[in-house]
Parts: C-alpha cells; sequence; structure tokens
C-alpha cells in the first residue's frame, strides 16, 4: 500500500491559514509587547470575541502545522524548517495551557 499523497490544494490552503496564523499570533504578542497596558491593552483593542476566535483557531492551527511538518519537512530549508517546528511547538504548547487552565478553572468551581 502505498503512502498517502494529500491534495496539493489543500496543503496550500493549509499552509496560508498556518502562517497567516503564525504571523497574527507574532503580532499579538509582539503588541502586547510595545502596546500601552500591554497585552490587556492589545486585547481591549481588539474586543474580546475577536480575541476568543483567534485563541480558538490555535486548535486547528496546531493541528495544521503537525501535519504540514509531516507532509513538507523534507523539501524545506533548514531555516525554514527551524520555524516551522517552533510554530508548531507555539500552538501545541498554546492549546495545553488552554486546557490545564480550563481544568483549573473547572476544579474551582
Amino acid at each position: 500500500m502505498s503512502e498517502h499523497t494529500p491534495n496539493p490544494v489543500l496543503v496550500t490552503l493549509m499552509t496560508v491559514f498556518f502562517w497567516a496564523m503564525s504571523g497574527a499570533a507574532l503580532a499579538f504578542w509582539l503588541g502586547g509587547a510595545v502596546w500601552p497596558g500591554g497585552v490587556q491593552g492589545v486585547i481591549g483593542a481588539l474586543g474580546p470575541g475577536t480575541v476568543a476566535v483567534f485563541a480558538t483557531l490555535h486548535i486547528p492551527a496546531a493541528i495544521v502545522g503537525i501535519l504540514l511538518w509531516q507532509w513538507k519537512r523534507h523539501g524545506l530549508s533548514r531555516r525554514l524548517r527551524v520555524t516551522l517546528e517552533a510554530a508548531v511547538l507555539y500552538f501545541m504548547l498554546s492549546v495545553l495551557m488552554g486546557m490545564f487552565l480550563n481544568y483549573l478553572l473547572v476544579s474551582a468551581l
């Protein structure tokens, strides 16, 4: 049985989504470093609904990043591969931190 090869259009869409989310996350945290009021100021400027959607999109970004890493890592330059791995690690740790904090909040009830 041959190895599954993903649809190139789907991979392109996943790549665009992943790097857009990576750029948005980088902009969010850099904005928190320079914005008056820090991260809370950025959240206030964006609005809680936008930030909630952005935070929720970390879950599919982690999944997409793992798939892209699996499918494309051999064809990437070293710098781009390390950037992809760092972004995947960020999204995975964000999801795990969110799950842990949700557990703590539910436990406190």
